[in-house]
């Protein structure tokens, strides 16, 4: 097996713990903001998208080919806070 079919396996700690903001902050800003929105959800939508970003992120990103996009990652970061408010009030609404 190569070092670069290894390293595409391997799993990706920074992917399970931020993975809306680390696929965002390396130019996939679309799936960002799905898994960020997912995420601010519910948590344990938040564990499902962790997963899947600790398992593919070494995958689908360009991982030290391409400069970390921070603005990215910050419009994601508020995107999670806004729909965990939203979330959260309307579930308070719900239960009255």
């Amino acid at each position: 097996m190569s070092e670069n079919q290894k390293r595409e396996k391997d799993w990706s700690w920074f992917g399970f713990l931020f993975a809306p903001h680390y696929y965002a902050g390396y130019g996939q800003l679309n799936k960002g903001i799905i898994l960020a929105v997912i995420s601010g959800l519910m948590p344990l939508f938040g564990i499902v998208v962790g997963v899947y970003g600790g398992l593919k992120a070494k995958q689908e990103l360009p991982i030290g080919n391409l400069e970390y996009n921070w603005k990215n990652a910050g419009i994601t970061i508020a995107i999670v806070i806004i729909v965990s408010i939203v979330s959260m009030t309307l579930i308070q609404f719900i239960k009255g």
